[in-house]
């Protein structure tokens, strides 16, 4: 999850549509006269919350969130979206969540408290099946990653806890099962969040249990950071791997909604754009076989499985993990990723000042400073970019004397 992707000023929340068809945004539709839903994905366009904020100040930006979520809400309403999902971390607060994680549970349950009445209101009010998520505090004292469904009335219908948290959320919870949702209009509905997507037997996991379509909250990629092309053909391969629609809210950009053969129906490409497709739930899986005998293209797909030779699927420790080496430890994983949204943007942009300044050696050694204590994150990266225009520049200036 690379912080600068979403860490983004606070933008007004103005609508721009992709539309996969029709070309114009048809009046909102008889729910019950068609088999076609409208699904729509969207970054919300938040800036994070402060981590310096005291809790009462952290809720108090957390309203400030939600008023400008129900304006999101309700122009996705008007648009005639039947189903709206908002990205990963709905609210904002994992900054804030990684600088007081002894104040978490001052903050965590008013805030999705406020979170699931306030924006559950605003979509009932186009009766819209809307999909967010948080962090969320358990009567034990554990946290869990948690995507929330709720129907057209706003009332919460279930929960799914994120399975596979990153080695940097160690410190949360893992889900234990991939539930799956019937509904009346948009068939078996299931939820993944962000790393989920990763692992090609999550969403698998979804379709065999019943699931037409996934929502996936997310603030990254199905693969890696920074390359757009590798996780836009990942996405596309889990949704005809398990033929099913993919919608995906994705922070900082990029959500877009996926086809069970696998097309592009829609997408937005900045922060704050709306990806909207018209779908029939129920289908887009037409074709089967060669001979056509089977017309459904997950027929053969699950029908014709052979569970019985895929026992290393459950192996916890397989062969390949001999291959790979050993990486950091999972608290230094969590050390670094607790960094990165804190401490880390800061001294990025103090050195950046410094760069801006003219006072290159100084900046230099900043950036040097920040490569060491957060490796293979998006400060790493950045700043690796910015030595090498320093040093780019030092050789030039060299040459022209």
């Amino acid at each position: 999850m690379r912080g600068a992707t979403w860490v983004i000023s606070f933008l007004a929340v103005g609508v721009a549509t992709c539309v996969a068809r029709p070309a114009q945004l048809a009046p909102p539709r008889d729910n019950g006269s068609a088999k076609a839903a409208r699904v729509c994905a969207t970054d919300s366009a938040l800036s994070s919350i402060d981590w310096h904020l005291k809790p009462s100040e952290a809720l108090a930006a957390v309203d400030g969130s939600l008023n400008q979520l129900e304006q999101l809400v309700h122009r996705a309403g008007a648009s005639g979206c039947d189903a709206l999902a908002l990205p990963e971390d709905t609210l904002g607060l994992l900054n804030w969540e990684m600088g007081n994680k002894a104040l978490m549970n001052e903050v965590l349950p008013p805030a999705v408290a406020r979170m699931l009445e306030r924006l559950g209101r605003a979509a009932a009010a186009h009766r819209m099946y809307l999909i967010c998520s948080s962090d969320v505090s358990e009567r034990d004292g554990s946290y869990r990653n948690t995507a929330f469904f709720l129907d057209r009335d706003g009332k919460e219908i279930g929960r799914y806890h994120k399975v596979h948290p990153t080695v940097s959320e160690s410190d949360r919870v893992r889900g234990a099962t991939f539930p799956v949702f019937e509904t009346s209009d948009l068939g078996g509905v299931g939820m993944l969040i962000c790393y989920d997507m990763v692992m090609p037997e999550a969403a698998r996991s979804l379709a065999l249990a019943g699931a037409d379509i996934i929502f996936l909250p997310t603030m990254g990629g199905a693969v890696t950071a920074g390359d757009e092309e590798m996780n836009r053909a990942a996405f596309r391969t889990r949704a005809v791997d398990n033929f099913v629609y993919l919608v995906i809210a994705q922070r900082g950009g990029g959500s877009m909604i996926i086809s069970p053969q696998g097309k592009v129906l829609a997408e937005g490409r900045r922060a704050g754009d709306i990806a909207i497709a018209e779908i029939d739930p129920l289908g887009g899986r037409e074709g089967g076989d060669a001979h056509n005998v089977q017309r459904d293209m997950r027929a053969r797909l699950f029908r014709e499985r052979n569970p019985e030779a895929y026992g290393i699927l459950t192996d916890p420790n397989p062969p390949v993990l001999s291959k790979i080496p050993a990486t950091i430890t999972v608290e230094e994983a969590v050390r670094i990723f607790a960094g990165t949204l804190t401490t880390g943007e800061e001294r990025f942009a103090k050195a950046e000042s410094l760069l801006r300044a003219g006072k290159s050696e100084a900046a230099a050694r900043a950036f040097e400073e920040l490569r060491a204590e957060f490796p293979g994150t998006w400060i790493d990266r950045s700043a690796g970019e910015r030595l090498a225009r320093i040093r780019a520049d030092a050789k030039s200036q060299n040459r022209s004397r």
